[in-house]
């Protein structure tokens, strides 16, 4: 017999790149915690924006547009609405209806950017912007899978950026990445023994560099187009696992029965990605923004922990899909201080009904945007920004025992900032 558990695939939020948050989307890189402004613009346009510091990571070649310093930080909430009800008929774990624990998880970023010429800008950012961490009561049906679920990768990320002439520029950085998994789950007795649930716990660090690259063209001075490019960063997780509370009886001496694991290899690879996005001032007080990008999710998640009747042992590839990304948005300059900002944005899942994780449920997300900027004083604007990410019902099919159902999932998002400029 075999209890299934899945790991170190998710979503992920931070705060500041230091406090495990929870929330997931249809892909995991998540664009409301790059930066705190684009929760107003629901990701839409991201990479072509360069209109505040927070392009010190969406698009690094966006910093020479600057023509002074700038520091931008904030604050953003996070609530996540997903209920999980088995089909009973087809489930063969006992277990109570599950749902994420609901509570509002603050998270946050900061960027700054100086021009040091005509030419060179530097920049840097701190964010989050990749992972997972959710949690799950303790006697909920899919307890053999996850009770709590940490995949976090905080980054610190220097950038410089020059420009060759009116309409082009270019920019890179390389962003110091801490990678951290946790995972907890219960444990059946093996062997069909009767008795409460052992316990089953894994983690890990690990310390990689991702490259981020990126070109602004001007081809006119009503338009801009931004191209990004992220590399793909091994985390290569590799620990024991720490089990306590299971009962194993006397056996045949061939029949080992393993409760600690050293080597494990959990490796997780942030996949590469390239974006593309047109910022066009369509008149004084309009402007218009559409994106669209790749994000190769098919080279990820591919681990899975299992716990059989011989200890724990590990299986490979989740069969997750590559993600694109669509998305459209505008800014409206309501007052000469007070600017409003709009988007939406969808993004394919990379899991589909036949392949989606029980602690992971993903979905293909349509996500909605607004915010505002109000221009406090000269060198003092103040924005926030809210999102609404829908994800809808979400199945989930023969995982480790386990038929049934996420209803009505969604995520809120609600951020507030300052720039100093």
């Amino acid at each position: 017999m075999k209890y299934n558990v899945r790991i170190a695939t998710g979503c992920l939020i931070a705060w500041l790149g230091a406090l495990p948050a929870g929330a997931w989307a249809g892909a995991l890189y998540f664009p409301e915690m790059s930066s705190v402004s684009e929760a107003g613009y629901a990701g839409a346009g991201m990479v072509a924006r360069a209109n505040d510091a927070g392009t010190a990571f969406s698009n690094p070649a966006g910093m020479t547009r600057f023509d002074k310093p700038e520091i931008m930080g904030g604050a953003t909430g996070v609530y996540i609405e997903a209920n999980f009800k088995p089909d009973r008929e087809n489930t063969t774990v006992e277990g109570r209806d599950g749902s994420v624990n609901k509570r509002i998880i603050p998270v946050g970023s900061f960027a700054y950017v100086r021009p040091l010429s005509d030419h060179w800008s530097v920049g840097l950012s701190v964010h989050n912007y990749f992972g997972l961490a959710l949690d799950w009561r303790d006697d909920w049906v899919g307890r053999y899978s996850s009770v709590n679920v940490t995949l976090v990768a905080p980054q610190i990320q220097p950038t410089v950026a020059y420009k060759v002439n009116d309409w082009l520029s270019v920019g890179g950085g390389v962003a110091a990445t801490l990678g951290y998994m946790k995972d907890k789950m219960r444990v059946a007795q093996p062997f069909g023994q009767e008795g409460n649930d052992g316990k089953l716990r894994v983690s890990d660090s690990d310390w990689a560099a991702q490259y981020n690259l990126g070109v602004m063209l001007e081809p006119w001075d009503s338009t801009r187009i931004g191209i990004r490019y992220l590399s793909e960063t091994d985390l290569d997780f590799t620990d024991g696992t720490d089990v306590s509370g299971v009962n194993v009886p006397d056996l045949d001496p061939n029949r080992d029965f393993v409760l600690n694991t050293n080597g494990l290899d959990l490796g997780v690879k942030m996949p590469q990605s390239v974006h593309a996005a047109v910022h066009h001032q369509w008149n004084d007080e309009l402007a218009i923004l559409g994106s669209v990008g790749w994000e190769e999710f098919s080279r990820f998640g591919k681990v899975q922990v299992g716990f059989n009747d011989r200890g724990v042992s590990t299986t490979l590839d989740e069969d997750f899909r590559d993600v694109w990304h669509f998305g459209v948005g505008g800014e409206y300059k309501y007052r000469p201080d007070l600017e409003l900002t709009a988007g939406f944005s969808f993004d394919t899942s990379m899991s589909s009904d036949r392949t989606r994780p029980i602690v992971i449920p993903l979905g293909s997300m349509y996500r909605y945007g607004l915010g505002f900027k109000h221009k406090v004083r000269d060198d003092l604007t103040v924005g926030g920004g809210f999102s609404w990410i829908w994800e809808g019902n979400l199945p989930i099919k023969e995982a480790g025992g386990v038929n049934g159902k996420y209803s009505r999932v969604s995520i809120s998002i609600l951020s507030v900032y300052a720039r100093w400029h």
